[in-house]
């Protein structure tokens, strides 16, 4: 089953975002466990101060972040954490499950990093309704996003550059992940001014994006993707999370890439074991 898209006019009608679709194919506004071992802590960007009680080195890295506090205690004990790798190979066809409606909108975004965290929270904007997908009959909001460099899910164990991360949740409090890996190549128009915020970014302060992001624009056009069930993949590392993982990664400049380098890297958490879950595709 092919997955369905709506969009409005407005996406092709925000003059920021005018260069999201004339990107490469793999970049295009759609119309259509093993842990690392940590050895010594790395500070956050020039030296700040830590807001976080964990980070992704160190004594408070990820192989001992189910030993921080008790409720973090999933983080080492849980049998469906994420992030994974995916083995095409071995995963089961499923049009089903695996089907998503796109209901985006450009977004205004607010965004503030914690450390090496960073977190993009969409913003209501009057007369536009709110950018959705429906999944299994459910409909799932759009909150945040994240982003990760490099990547944290690995397909046939190619590793990205980066990994944006888009949070929805639903009204009884389900969350659905779309993950959609980046790699080296074109400026990506769709994200707007996203990775120059974060370069610029202080510690554990909120900035307002100048632009509205592009959200359909971050969806691959090609519609391979895969689903899961897993958790999140910072503390505490929350199961009953959906994941849905592109297998085709979109394109961000180097520039783009270096500025979310700049504040953000090596901020992915190791894959952790598949245990007994199996990986659907569509």
């Amino acid at each position: 089953m092919k997955k369905t898209i709506i969009a409005t006019a407005l996406v092709l009608g925000i003059g920021t975002l005018a260069g999201c679709g004339t990107q490469s194919s793999d970049n295009t506004a759609k119309k259509d466990t093993t842990p690392k071992q940590e050895t010594t802590a790395k500070a956050t960007p020039s030296n700040e101060k830590h807001v976080l009680d964990w980070s992704y080195s160190g004594k408070t890295g990820p192989s001992n972040w189910g030993d921080i506090k008790p409720a973090y205690a999933i983080s080492k004990t849980g049998k469906a954490q994420s992030p994974v790798k995916i083995d095409t190979s071995k995963t089961k066809k499923d049009a089903k499950i695996t089907n998503i409606t796109y209901k985006y909108q450009p977004t205004s975004f607010k965004l503030i990093r914690k450390d090496q965290m960073i977190q993009a929270t969409a913003q209501p904007a009057k007369g536009r309704p709110d950018s959705t997908i429906n999944v299994g009959g459910k409909d799932y909001t759009l909150k945040t996003i994240n982003i990760h460099t490099p990547a944290e899910h690995q397909i046939d164990n190619k590793k990205m550059d980066a990994e944006l991360q888009l949070v929805h949740t639903s009204k009884d409090n389900k969350t659905v992940i779309i993950s959609v890996l980046v790699k080296s190549g074109a400026e990506n128009k769709a994200i707007g001014d996203l990775t120059s915020v974060v370069a610029n970014s202080t510690n554990n302060k909120e900035q307002t994006l100048k632009t509205t992001i592009s959200t359909l624009g971050l969806i691959p056009t090609n519609d391979k993707h895969f689903t899961y069930q897993g958790s999140l993949t910072t503390p505490a590392t929350t199961e009953g999370v959906t994941w849905f993982v592109y297998e085709t990664p979109i394109t961000m400049s180097t520039k783009q890439l270096d500025q979310l380098k700049s504040k953000l890297a090596d901020n992915n958490r190791p894959t952790q074991s598949l245990n007994e879950r199996v990986i659907y595709s569509n």
